[in-house]
């Protein structure tokens, strides 16, 4: 019976240096973005927590002078009624219209402008490794159009920092040593010669 099982694959780490730079390549930006998120999010329980406070004090400010202006002397009734009225605004201040308009103002400003520069980041990431891929990547392609149309005479080239420099030496030997096969069976002066080079080829 055939295995009709797919390839399986044993070892996730087949070159070590090249992942091991991809993963530390990623791994410190994200940790840069974990500690800016949580810097975020202490900026925003501070913002929270100072636009509360403010507006706490504002309103308690706002009610004592409302309710005991005109009073010279405030009696005992009017203090006890006055912080009735407080006990009731602090149980009932989360249901308050401006103090939700002022927190999701803060948290709106805060998260928006740290979604931005996440989303910079990533962007930036993202650029820096398909720039890294995409340069090799095309010129092997150029490379594979070039083979098929005769030319055995070019050599790949990378930048320096680009992946994939062993596949890129790999090729350019697979490119001088067919070039050199192809070189001596064209120089070949009899047939035994052109023999001898195709019995070592598999085709």
């Amino acid at each position: 019976m055939a295995n009709t099982r797919g390839f399986v694959r044993k070892h996730f780490f087949i070159d070590r240096k090249m992942q091991g730079r991809y993963m530390m390549t990623l791994l410190i930006p994200m940790l840069i973005m974990l500690v800016f998120f949580l810097i975020v999010l202490y900026s925003a329980s501070q913002s929270i927590v100072g636009t509360t406070t403010r507006i706490i004090k504002e309103e308690v400010e706002n009610r004592i002078a409302v309710q005991l202006q005109d009073q010279q002397s405030p009696s005992i009734e009017s203090y006890q009624a006055l912080l009735n009225t407080i006990k009731t605004y602090v149980r009932d201040f989360s249901s308050d219209a401006k103090y939700r308009k002022a927190v999701l103002e803060s948290l709106m400003w805060i998260f928006g402008i740290g979604i931005l520069i996440i989303v910079a980041q990533i962007a930036l990431l993202t650029i820096f490794f398909s720039h890294k891929l995409a340069g090799p990547i095309y010129r092997f392609e150029k490379m594979c159009h070039s083979l098929i149309e005769g030319n055995y005479t070019d050599k790949i080239y990378l930048r320096r920092g680009d992946e994939m420099q062993n596949l890129a030496q790999l090729i350019n030997e697979v490119i001088r040593t067919t070039d050199e096969r192809l070189t001596a069976l064209r120089d070949a002066t009899t047939q035994e010669e052109k023999h001898g080079i195709v019995s070592k080829l598999k085709i």
